[in-house]
């Protein structure tokens, strides 16, 4: 737990690693060390011999005459040494606070220069950094934000939801040349796809309208509220908001999720079966994937009873064919004609 933090109960309780200090150290600091694609809680000391990373399984120093090159990119720090490199950033309770890392950087260049002062220079602008981190979360602690992002997602959703079958199913329709005829899918409201696609999206557009909005104090109150600064949110309503705030800071996740909905989604759209005088060709959706039938194959072509005004001709038609495959027009809409004039064009060609 940060002790500037605990001081005036900000600090929320959390299961940290035992970390051994070193009792000359100039800085300690809670940081987030990256290893891979994760970031582990480490403590960084700094002390006029250099660096020492300990905590989470690891123990790491690297030596101010080692320390060959100290860059700040995208809120984390890395320091090149002949054993490899240190990625870091600043940490305050458990959540990286990306604004630090010039800080942070400065604070690392005066200790390789040896210019390091206990209570004055880089180490009091740090200090000053993590006040003003805190200080701008308490202006930025808005109860208005969760609300308004999830209410604009909820909203947003429930339209997509609604939207969405007919924008696909028109973005996928086809015209058969003249004389042919087309049966193309149907997608429906309530497929999990849909809403999977449809409420990812909504929340990927309210996060991102949300950060425009209202600018780094997004961010400033998404960090704030993971950490449990907040003082006046208790059980569902704090889980909500620390729902909120993660996908403020990760709004790619939500983006994610809705462009793997729409990749399975889009081959039940494309996917269309086309019924010409050379035979029935059937279309996965997928590239690649595909049937075609002769009319030689097709043994039977049958009527199929339908529920009352689903139909304007009271049946839907299927076609059996030789290898036990069927295709019908059962929950489908067809194209090129009515369903009449495919049961008699099929029937025609039936063998």
């Amino acid at each position: 737990m940060d002790e500037r933090l605990a001081a005036i109960g900000l600090a929320r309780p959390i299961e940290e690693p035992v970390f051994v200090t070193r009792p000359n150290a100039l800085l300690r600091q809670a940081v987030l060390l990256r290893d891979g694609r994760d970031d582990r809680d480490a403590l960084c000391e700094i002390d006029a011999s250099g660096i020492r990373i300990s905590g989470s399984g690891t123990a790491r120093s690297i030596a101010w005459r080692d320390a060959r090159s100290i860059s700040v990119d995208r809120g984390r720090v890395t320091v090149i040494s002949p054993s490899g490199a240190l990625t870091l950033s600043i940490a305050l309770d458990g959540v990286a606070e990306p604004e630090l890392a010039h800080l942070f950087g400065r604070v690392l260049e005066d200790g390789r220069a040896g210019t390091l002062e206990p209570r004055a220079g880089t180490l009091h602008e740090l200090t000053l950094g993590i006040d003003r981190a805190i200080e701008s979360f308490a202006d930025a602690d808005d109860p208005v934000v969760p609300l308004a992002v999830g209410a604009f997602a909820g909203v947003a959703g429930v339209v997509l939801v609604a939207a969405l079958p007919s924008i696909l199913m028109l973005a996928a329709r086809i015209e058969p040349a003249r004389g042919a005829f087309a049966i193309l899918p149907r997608i429906a409201f309530f497929d999990p796809r849909v809403i999977v696609l449809a409420f990812a999206a909504a929340i990927a557009l309210a996060v991102t309208v949300g950060r425009l909005a209202l600018g780094p104090a997004a961010l400033t109150w998404a960090r704030g509220t993971v950490r449990g600064w907040h003082r006046n949110a208790r059980g569902a309503e704090e889980t909500a908001r620390r729902i909120v705030a993660r996908l403020m800071l990760a709004p790619v996740i939500a983006a994610l999720v809705a462009a793997v909905a729409l990749g399975t989604l889009l081959p039940s759209a494309f996917a269309r079966t086309v019924i010409d005088q050379d035979g029935v060709h059937e279309a996965s959706g997928l590239p690649f994937i595909s049937r075609n039938h002769s009319w030689a194959e097709l043994i039977e072509v049958a009527p199929l009873a339908v529920g009352f005004g689903e139909r304007a001709e009271g049946f839907d038609t299927q076609l059996l064919f030789s290898d036990g495959s069927k295709v019908s027009t059962r929950g489908r809409d067809l194209a090129g004609g009515t369903e009449r004039a495919l049961f008699d064009f099929a029937r025609a060609h039936t063998r």
